[in-house]
Parts: structure tokens; sequence; C-alpha cells
């Protein structure tokens, strides 16, 4: 992967880290704070996970590439489920979901690149 893929998807998961930590996560009530660990922690493995993949080659960066995709899996999960407690604003939620997207479509586009290198 280019430095400038590199770059761009760590800026769209600063992005979103900085967007969930100001609209989504301050916003969940402490009686879900289970929820809002879990958030936090799922998106603090979504930068590790694409800084190993970033700096690793081969059998392992495909490792933390799918790890990734499993981190991109989880906070879909959670935002559901925060959405369904109905505290958040509805355009906050929505708008984490398409920076989320964004994160998504970027990493599986380098895993299918790095599919192909096999090939």
């Amino acid at each position: 992967m280019n430095q400038n893929k590199e770059y761009g998807l760590y800026n769209k998961v600063d992005d979103y880290n900085k967007y969930i930590r100001k609209y989504i996560v301050n916003s969940i009530p402490n009686i879900n704070r289970d929820i809002r660990i879990h958030y936090l922690d799922e998106c603090y493995n979504l930068y590790k996970n694409m800084l190993y993949a970033t700096y690793n080659k081969g059998n392992i960066r495909m490792k933390y590439l799918l790890e990734l995709k499993v981190n991109i899996s989880m906070l879909d999960i959670l935002t559901t489920n925060i959405k369904e407690l109905k505290c958040i604003n509805n355009k906050y939620i929505n708008t984490s979901i398409s920076k989320l997207s964004d994160i998504k479509n970027i990493a599986y586009g380098w895993i299918i690149n790095e599919e192909k290198k096999k090939d």
C-alpha cells in the first residue's frame, strides 16, 4: 500500500475517533457504561491494527487487515446498539455510520489489493 492510502486511512480513522468522542461517547448514559467502554476499546484497536498492518508485510499484514475488518464489524454492531438506546441524536449516529463506512471501503480495498498480490 502506498503512503497516500495509508495516511488517508489514518486520517479517516482519526476523524472518526474525534467525532465519536465528541458526539457519541459523551452522550451514552452511565447505566450503559459497558457499551461506552467496548466502543472506545474497538476504536483504539482499529488504530492499533491499522498501524500493525501498515508496518508489516505478507501474511502478517493480512492477519492485521482481517483484525481491522473485525474491529469495523464490532464498531458497526456497537453503533447499532447505541442507536437502539435512543439517547443520541440520529444525525450524529448517521454521520458516525457514514464515517465508519468510508473507513470500511478503504480497508476492504486494501484487503483486496493484498489478496491480488498473493496471486
